[in-house]
């Protein structure tokens, strides 16, 4: 698939993509928000069955009051039967409470009945409130006497008091708090809640939390407490959620946490997709440099091969022992050299399916680099280079495959030449570092990028060499070096300032066991 057509394939399921986790994300705020309004409802349906419940106890308050009031005035007119003489007809004003209050006493003119209203005046001169109280008499005459007035005014006192309360007095606050409670719950809301009274002002009456008695004030939950009270000025019920939000989110957990979920699979696979279509494009590209590679590897010693078969079929060529000698040599150079070139693909496919098998013993390390140090000397002073050797580890007898050892510290210094464009300056060392050996190589060569530097140890993958086309291979060292290094229990790291060199670092344990032990 080309490159243009993935990009644009890419495009549209982003596009598709987006467009899905914004339709998500609106009917999730959108379902949130049915869920405030449906709790708002609730919230204020409550207060309202609150109010109502509060003023129903409030009437039956006031009407056992007035029967209570009605018996007291029937039980003490008996007392005063027998002083008055006259028919009474008069009215009083007085105040209490910031209320007004007019008083009619009248009685029948054959002194059998006896009849007193209350009444509260507003300030427009209205009647706004009336009580009514009357009762049977056996008395005639103008006037009470002083003292029968003033048990008759102490009556009418008691009376008062009984029927009219201050707002204090008519609200329980246990009970204001078991109302809110139930009716709460029966509309299926166990969120905590914090609730007050307050006056027409904003001054409080009964606060559950004095903390947060501001954002109680402020709260948009409220109703009025006995509407149809004309005495006393208009006090308000508020209820206020500290936990609101979380409380909504909470019943909604299900449904919130199902979208969420929902959105992260489609993410991840839309991921996943993209990644797999970029790693199979990867293999793809890798595939046919190897094969071109292959192909460049094998097409040089097969042309070689058949060059000195045709040489050897000419008889004067033939006749020439020393000549035929040559190529018989020629040949079979070459015909090793293909078949370190398919051993090679073979042992890839055998390390990278973990049947590699070590044969271990004990060796010096220091040896082994002097060694292959020396073999490629030859190479790198070819090029008017050089290799500095500073082998510091006091410790450098390892247990592992030497000759796999061997091969990587090999393909590590035949790196460090081949990318080398220029005067070739390698350095190797090494140092005691735990319970191992720390080697490190490094080079001034032409460097790799940082794009590039993750990839150097993916089998098949061969940094781009820019103008420099004499770096053969397959691209399967650095990743048998990193299978080696793994293989015998330690770790490879790789840094590189791109035009200024690298820097290989291989830390090797002095033993390691195929359970992962390590020993001294």
């Amino acid at each position: 698939m080309k490159k243009q057509y993935i990009y644009i394939l890419i495009g549209i399921i982003t596009v598709a993509l987006i467009g899905l986790v914004v339709s998500q994300i609106y009917w999730i705020d959108n379902a949130v928000t049915l869920k405030e309004e449906g709790f708002k409802r609730s919230v204020r349906s409550a207060l309202f069955s609150v109010s109502n419940k509060l003023d129903k106890i409030d009437a039956t308050f006031r009407i056992k009051a007035h029967r209570q009031g009605q018996q007291l005035f029937n039980q003490r007119m008996n007392v005063l039967n027998n002083s008055i003489q006259d028919g009474i007809d008069s009215a009083a004003t007085y105040e209490k409470d910031g209320v007004t209050y007019r008083d009619n006493e009248q009685q029948s003119e054959d002194g059998q009945e006896y009849q007193q209203s209350i009444e509260s005046i507003l300030q427009n001169g209205q009647v706004g409130f009336q009580m009514n109280v009357q009762g049977q008499v056996t008395f005639t005459g103008s006037a009470f006497p002083s003292g029968q007035q003033s048990l008759l005014n102490e009556m009418l006192e008691d009376l008062s008091r009984s029927t009219f309360r201050t707002m204090k007095e008519r609200i329980d606050k246990n009970v204001l708090d078991s109302l809110i409670k139930l009716e709460l719950l029966n509309r299926g809301i166990k969120a905590k809640f914090q609730y007050g009274v307050f006056d027409y002002d904003g001054k409080e009456l009964i606060v559950d939390s004095v903390s947060n008695i501001n954002k109680i004030r402020q709260s948009d939950f409220y109703t009025q407490l006995y509407p149809n009270d004309v005495v006393e000025i208009p006090h308000f019920l508020t209820i206020y959620f500290p936990y609101q939000k979380g409380y909504l989110l909470k019943t909604m957990w299900l449904m919130l946490s199902t979208s969420v979920l929902l959105l992260i699979i489609i993410v991840w696979a839309f991921t996943f997709t993209i990644q797999t279509i970029f790693k199979q494009k990867k293999l793809s590209e890798v595939k046919n440099d190897f094969i071109s590679n292959m192909t460049h590897e094998l097409k040089t010693p097969i042309s070689t091969i058949s060059l000195a078969c045709e040489a050897l079929f000419d008889k004067d060529m033939s006749s020439n022992q020393e000549i035929r000698n040559n190529y018989v040599g020629m040949i079979s150079q070459e015909n090793n050299r293909l078949g370190l070139l398919v051993e090679s693909v073979l042992k890839s496919a055998t390390w990278d399916k973990g049947d590699l098998k070590l044969k271990r013993e004990e060796f010096d390390l220091h040896q082994v680099i002097n060694r292959v140090a020396d073999n490629i000397l030859i190479q790198v002073e070819s090029k008017s280079g050089s290799i500095n050797r500073q082998l510091n580890a006091a410790t450098s007898l390892i247990i592992g495959d030497q000759v796999h050892i061997t091969n990587l510290i090999n393909n590590l210094l035949d790196n460090a030449n081949k990318y080398s464009p220029e005067v070739p300056e390698i350095n190797i060392g090494t140092e005691n570092y735990k319970e191992g050996m720390l080697l490190t190589v490094t080079d001034k060569g032409q460097g790799i990028k940082r794009e590039n530097l993750n990839k150097i140890f993916e089998k098949f993958y061969r940094v781009p060499t820019g103008n420099v086309h004499n770096v053969k291979g397959f691209g399967l060292g650095l990743n048998y070096v990193k299978a080696i290094v793994e293989k015998h229990g330690g770790e490879i790291s790789a840094s590189s300032f791109y035009g200024k060199g690298s820097t290989f670092k291989i830390y090797i344990p002095f033993n390691h066991t195929e359970t992962g032990n390590t020993k001294k």
